[in-house]
């Protein structure tokens, strides 16, 4: 029965017990049918009581509540003899399972998240319908956009009112995009556009990269970018209409037509400040950096609102409103700024509260924060403390939040990581183009006990080479800025024309000076022996022969901004060093050794990175003293021009007849990266770059003879055991020893 009918059953219960209904007494409230809700809840809601008068209007007002608790189909009242009041309720079903058909080409997990329905719950049928759509979308985002998804519900004879529900699947033929066009859109804009669409069309390499594909998220995430886009080049007034979605007549093609109405372009007028002016106005004005007469650039304006609020931020005003006005002239197409600006008070730095570091102390973390308690607020130094948090690369997540203590001028932070694995233990086997087969074995950990100490333990061997090492490094002696650490190695490399055994030892010890400056002080001490020279080789290389000992002190200032020492994304890095061995440092190698290196990661889109390297060098002997073969400078290989041989570029022997490569005392390097994510979750990227560079002799100029380049791809890994690369150089200034191109492969750091 309907609730219509539950009606007329009160209406025939009245009439029975008189004209009053007031005239029967309730001496019980009861509830029967229900199988799975509880009769405490149902009755929750019922306000007839026992031994109150019986009322029409309150019984269907009770039955009223009951329906809108969501879970039966029809409810039924009962008046028994001696004022019993019964609600006989039918509940809806409840649902035993569901399954979906007809959905191979979907992941299962995906099928699961897009249907919301939970086993032994009450049947809803709006969630049902929405599991259909669910499932038609996760088609529509793989290409199917023909995809057909029905349901059923089908009873259980089970006695307990359950039922399930079957998803029926028809994917169809895969329907890719042919056509994308944008019209009203200048070309040459329509190519700028076309670059940074989520929507494309379908291309040679379609199967493989997935372009084409037709998705409906990506299409309204595209308007977006298209409206700032247009923004971003002073078109205030454009408007990027509801897209056209069509299907071919052969019902295998897609064609995407987006209207565009641009507008014009505006420029800057008047640029003005108002409200709490702290600073002069050239002084808000060189913040802004917003010249009148200039084209209007969303990102622009945004970027002088952030500039404010920053600039108020380092002199305690944690919670400054700049609210920009604008006011156009629709004429002249000028677009009047007025920032104004509300200062709020001044804050001071509350309770520092660090919370999930389970291993690292705590104040290992409170060292990298550039705020201290009591101290007044200064938004430059708390997104520095949270970059120095983060690139200490020990959390899987860091989240870094400032609230407000009520009713006070304090301003507490709150730290929350949760901590990840920050030691591995390796052992594996493998190809290095320079080195042959390879084998290694290593332990390290960059927080040792918590403490940030830096312990590493490694044996590298192969067909060419075999290297020992031990190294510690406490990054802050006392949770000072001082840095200290040493290493102690042993190892043997196989050249072509001789071989070199080392053994020796490094200490290290450094400062910070600023929040991007440091200097490193690098003592190091190598005995050496150069043995098994060649019959054949230079006359540079047979005077080398033997045991030397190098003992020399490196001091290095650096400057480096990157994001992330270990995967750096953005900023700058610089290296100017100078080695001094033998002199006052005895030692039989006397030689001073000059080093630039520069890297500047550029962040562009989407986690795309341009990445610039160059490295400078010289070199040369004190007192008359011969060169060390092994401290000139060669290039070629994986680590400087890749696609030329390893230590194959630079001076050769005088003699032509032998022709062997004997290093420079002079060398310039060049590499350009384009750096982008293949796989992010597994910290796989792709890499395209360019390389140049070479090195000179005694006698000879930089740039005495030219540059040699190549170009290439790869790919790369940021494994738990360090960085995998695997690149191909193409040699672009080919020489008569050199191979077209070269696959390179190692375990090591990048540029």
């Amino acid at each position: 029965m309907n609730r219509w009918f539950a009606a007329a059953g009160l209406f025939i219960l009245a009439l029975l017990c008189g004209t009053s209904a007031g005239a029967v007494t309730l001496s019980d409230v009861r509830v029967r049918g229900n199988l799975r809700v509880e009769s405490g809840l149902i009755l929750q809601q019922v306000h007839s009581r026992a031994g109150e008068p019986y009322a029409v209007d309150t019984v269907r007002n009770d039955i009223r509540a009951i329906y809108q608790l969501g879970y039966f189909e029809d409810i039924e009242v009962e008046l028994e003899e001696g004022g019993v009041l019964t609600f006989l309720v039918l509940e809806r079903p409840a649902l035993l399972d569901w399954r979906a058909e007809g959905v191979d080409e979907l992941e299962k997990e995906d099928v699961d998240k897009a249907v919301p329905l939970k086993k032994r719950e009450i049947l809803d049928q709006a969630r049902v319908a929405e599991g259909a759509r669910g499932i038609q979308q996760l088609f529509r985002d793989k290409g199917f956009f023909l995809a057909r998804v029905s349901h059923e519900v089908l009873p259980v004879d089970d006695g307990k009112n359950q039922v399930q529900v079957v998803y029926r699947a028809e994917a169809g033929e895969k329907v890719r995009i042919r056509h994308v066009n944008l019209l009203g859109v200048d070309s040459i804009e329509e190519k700028a556009l076309r670059g940074v669409l989520a929507t494309g069309e379908a291309g040679v390499w379609s199967w493989l990269t997935g372009s084409g594909t037709f998705k409906e998220s990506d299409l309204e995430r595209d308007r977006e970018v298209i409206r700032a886009f247009y923004l971003n080049q002073g078109y205030i007034d454009v408007e990027v209409l509801e897209p056209l979605v069509t299907l071919t007549k052969d019902r295998e093609w897609i064609k995407i037509d987006i209207p565009v109405r641009e507008g014009s372009p505006y420029q800057i007028g008047e640029v003005r400040f108002s409200g709490d002016l702290e600073y002069p106005d050239e002084t808000l004005r060189d913040s802004v950096g917003l010249v009148p007469g200039a084209r209007f650039s969303s990102d622009a304006y945004r970027a002088a609102v952030d500039s404010l609020t920053d600039l108020y931020g380092d002199i305690g005003y944690a919670f400054v409103e700049v609210n920009p006005r604008t006011q156009r002239h629709e004429e002249r197409l000028l677009l009047d700024l007025d920032f104004h600006i509300l200062k709020g008070d001044p804050v001071h730095i509350g309770r520092i509260e660090i919370r999930g570091n389970d291993k690292t102390h705590d104040r290992v973390i409170r060292r990298e924060m550039r705020l201290d308690e009591g101290q007044l607020y200064n938004r430059r130094l708390l997104k520095r403390s949270r970059a120095k948090i983060n690139s200490l690369d020990f959390f899987e997540t860091f989240n870094l939040n400032s609230h407000r203590r009520p009713g006070t001028s304090l301003l507490d932070i709150d730290i929350e990581v949760t901590e990840k694995a920050t030691g591995s233990f390796s052992v594996g086997a493998g190809y290095s183009s320079a080195d042959g087969v390879i084998g290694m074995i290593s332990v390290s950990q960059k927080n040792f006990l918590g403490l940030g100490y830096q312990l590493s333990l490694a044996a590298n061997f192969g067909t060419t080479q075999e290297t020992y090492s031990f190294g510690f490094t406490n990054p802050r002696v006392f949770d000072s800025d001082i840095y200290a650490g040493f290493d102690v190695y042993k190892s043997f490399r196989e050249y072509t024309d001789y071989d070199k055994a080392s053994v020796g030892f490094a200490l290290k010890l450094g400062t910070a000076l600023g929040e991007d400056w440091r200097t490193r002080w690098v003592y190091r001490w190598e005995e050496a022996e150069v043995k098994n020279v060649d019959e054949l080789a230079s006359t540079t290389i047979k005077k080398q022969e033997g045991i030397t000992v190098t003992s020399s002190i490196t001091p290095t200032l650096t400057y480096d901004t990157r994001d992330n020492p270990w995967d750096p994304s953005a900023g700058t890095k610089l290296d100017l060093s100078t080695e001094w061995a033998g002199g006052l440092l005895l030692g039989d190698n006397e030689f001073v050794k000059n080093d630039v290196d520069f890297s500047h990661y550029r962040p562009l889109w989407f986690g795309h990175v341009f990445m610039t390297h160059a490295a400078v060098g010289y070199l040369f002997p004190l007192n008359n003293k011969d060169l060390p073969i092994y401290e000139r400078y060669y290039l070629g290989g994986i680590n400087s021009l890749r696609g030329y041989d390893t230590r194959s570029v630079g001076p050769t022997d005088p003699d032509p007849a032998i022709d062997d490569v004997i290093g420079g005392d002079k060398m310039v390097q060049f590499n350009l990266e384009y750096i982008l994510p293949l796989i992010p979750e597994a910290k796989v990227k792709g890499v395209l770059f360019f390389d140049a560079g070479n090195a000179w002799d005694d006698g000879e100029r930089y740039f005495d003879s030219k540059l040699l380049k190549s170009a290439g791809a790869g790919v790369r890994w940021l494994s738990p055991m360090g960085p995998l690369r695997l690149e191909w150089g193409y040699v672009l200034d080919r020489r008569p020893e050199d191979a077209k191109s070269k696959w390179e492969f190692s375990v090591g750091g990048y540029f």
